[in-house]
């Protein structure tokens, strides 16, 4: 069931297309009179990855994944940066959002 006011839209990735860590993502909302909502969702890695821990330490250390050609060094360990923290389809996840009218 829904809550009451909500309206269903469509939320892309900004992640490649060959990345298995969709962390980054937008939606889009026509709203009246020619205007627009624009909604840049980051995910909340902040939530599974609590402070003062050898993770969140690495993580720190690393600051970003990096894609080497074929090839990709993650932040985070593999099942949380592409399964658990990751914004994939039809999955509900924390995320921080930021939202443009």
């Amino acid at each position: 069931m829904k809550p009451e006011g909500f309206q269903e839209y469509s939320t892309f990735t900004i992640d490649p297309h060959d990345a298995k860590d969709f962390d980054d993502a937008l939606s889009l909302t026509r709203l009246k009179n020619a205007t627009g909502k624009l909604e840049v969702h980051i995910a909340d890695v902040t939530h599974y990855v609590s402070g003062k821990t050898l993770i969140e330490e690495e993580a720190s250390e690393r600051a970003t994944s990096v894609y080497l050609g074929h090839r990709v060094v993650p932040m985070l360990p593999e099942r949380l940066s592409n399964f658990i923290c990751s914004l994939r389809p039809r999955e509900e996840k924390l995320c921080f959002s930021a939202v443009l009218k």
